[in-house]
């Protein structure tokens, strides 16, 4: 087992979890075992699918995670958003799917939305959706998006997944969907942390046009911790 003698390495490897040994001597490559986030709560995953619909609003919202709980926090550990065009849009056109951090979260959308749970990552863990609680749009679509919630949106989008969505649906082959992963930097940097009131939310960014033809899916991980 290799040994640590920078307190300040040794301290950042056990937050993050990971185990490194030194096999074979000192020229040897190491090797690292990153482990899951420590919690005696639980690790979740949720996905969802929704239709971008006619005339979709501006900032309409599709997806949101808000936290619920008094002093649990959540760690957002995977969002990945894969959008593809289905059908001809009244002119092609540039758009984006933003997610944004929000504060002052303290109602869930009610309007337009669909209640979604997710799975628990272990069996023993609390059941899903522990202090999370989540909301999508409609699967067949709004153009407003979900509303009637109390959120404050970050002054910035924290991911952005562009699309130029085309006036006419290619049919020469396969359709690929555009794909982001928004946390892609979490290992070795520090993840968000969403006290109560505090989450997440996934929007359309421009207003389209009257003919609008493309599916959203999101695929949602993250852990409830009493103390990060």
């Amino acid at each position: 087992m290799a040994v640590i003698n920078d307190p300040i390495a040794a301290t950042n490897i056990g937050r993050i979890g990971e185990i490194a040994a030194g096999v074979g001597g000192a020229l040897d490559s190491q090797h690292v075992t990153i482990r899951p986030i420590p919690t005696s709560i639980g690790h979740y995953r949720v996905n969802h699918r929704c239709v971008i619909a006619n005339t979709q609003a501006a900032n309409a919202r599709l997806f949101e995670v808000r936290n619920t709980h008094a002093t649990n926090l959540l760690i957002p550990t995977r969002l990945i958003l894969k959008w593809l065009q289905t059908g001809v849009h009244t002119a092609a056109i540039e758009d984006s799917l933003d997610v944004f951090k929000v504060t002052n979260f303290s109602a869930v959308d009610t309007t337009n939305t669909v209640t979604l749970t997710g799975s628990i990552k272990r069996q023993a863990m609390t059941a899903a959706p522990g202090g999370a609680l989540l909301r999508g749009v409609t699967a067949a679509g709004a153009a407003a998006g979900m509303t009637g919630g109390t959120l404050t949106k970050d002054g910035a989008s924290v991911g952005q997944l562009p699309k130029w969505l085309l006036a006419a649906q290619p049919t020469a082959g396969a359709i690929e969907p555009s794909v982001l992963d928004c946390f892609d930097d979490v290992n070795g940097t520090h993840p968000f942390v969403f006290a109560q009131n505090e989450g997440l939310i996934v929007e359309n960014r421009v207003l389209l046009g009257a003919a609008a033809a493309s599916v959203v899916y999101i695929d949602f991980s993250w852990a409830e911790v009493a103390a990060y």
